[in-house]
């Protein structure tokens, strides 16, 4: 049962991507210009995320805990600030579905390397033939997809 409610809301959270993109670029179409929405962008996620902790209130880390994370903890923020800048420039240049596509299929060739490897102290789950089949399906979807 946990898992079905985890698998519901893993595919309801994908959904949103979507929506992420074609939202942020309607955006940046009236402000005229990506970086801005993408500001505007953050500053409300701010908002969000600091109004979800004042409603949960999580124990805070110790200094010594926030210096315990490994320096790739903290790509988090660069990566996901790179994939709203580019995904408000993106959507509106290529098209949300292809835009998403493209992503989607990095997404997964990441994955897959990241679990291959144990990458980030990710658990190994060795590159087999059904996840190697599984990429080139993708990579063949995608070109499928952009027609």
């Amino acid at each position: 049962m946990k898992q079905l409610v985890l698998s519901a809301l893993a595919l309801f959270v994908g959904a949103l991507i979507p929506i992420q993109a074609a939202t942020n670029a309607a955006m940046a179409k009236v402000v005229g210009d990506f970086s801005i929405a993408a500001l505007a962008l953050f500053l409300i996620g701010l908002a969000t995320v600091s109004g979800w902790m004042l409603v949960t209130q999580p124990t805070l880390p110790s200094l010594s805990q926030l210096t315990d994370v490994p320096a790739y903890g903290y790509l988090g923020g660069v990566i996901v600030a790179s994939y709203v800048l580019a995904i408000t420039y993106l959507a509106p240049r290529m098209g949300v579905g292809n835009a998403i596509c493209f992503v989607v299929t990095g997404q997964i060739i990441a994955a897959v390397i990241i679990d291959h490897f144990g990458l980030f102290g990710a658990n190994l789950t060795a590159l087999n033939w059904q996840r190697g089949a599984g990429i080139v399906l993708m990579i063949v979807g995608l070109f499928l997809a952009k027609r």
